[in-house]
């Protein structure tokens, strides 16, 4: 491929999130988060990306719901600066592959993520259910963003370790103390 060096590369915001705010399904939003407590949707951002000099971002996901992942692909549809999308299937279902596969058909479908953060178990990424879905988004040459905090860190080591040919986001770095 030739690169017209005329031409800036594109600027991309990697990592942003749309809601449509409501306390039932945002809980994890506290009193300290009061700024969050409202909707935020493409056309908050264009303004602000503009502003910024960027071309686009990506859209991440932040309720582990199907339909969340159909809306953000349905944004994605309707403003050309949406990217890409990085949404949410069940990896531990025997209906990931279907889900997938659907999913995937949307060129803007580009990683999956979990939110393992929340999850009770600190060795979540290492369960048998969860690795089998996770070798099945290796298959489309998926990407798979690592939602964890510090005390996550040695087990999302010992995961990554197990797929040394797939390409990993650590989201936030870990959100680090």
């Amino acid at each position: 491929m030739k690169i017209d060096s005329k031409k800036r590369p594109l600027r991309i915001d990697s990592h942003q999130h749309f809601w449509k705010y409501n306390t039932t399904e945002f809980v994890w939003m506290n009193d300290e988060m009061r700024v969050l407590k409202r909707d935020f949707l493409p056309l908050d951002l264009q303004k602000e990306l503009r502003a910024a000099g960027f071309d686009g971002s990506i859209a991440v996901q932040a309720r582990q719901s199907l339909e969340e992942t159909k809306w953000l692909l349905k944004l994605a549809d309707e403003y050309s600066f949406i990217k890409g999308i990085v949404g949410w299937i069940d990896l531990r279902s025997p209906q990931a592959e279907k889900q997938l596969s659907l999913f995937s058909q949307n060129k803007k479908f580009i990683g999956v993520r979990h939110i393992v953060q929340d999850e009770p178990d600190d060795q979540f990424l290492l369960r048998k259910e969860f690795l089998r879905g996770i070798e099945i988004l290796q298959e489309h040459t998926l990407p798979y963003d690592i939602l964890i905090y510090p005390k996550h860190l040695r087990t999302a080591v010992s995961f990554v370790e197990k797929f040394p040919a797939m390409r990993f986001v650590l989201d936030h770095i870990a959100k680090p103390f």
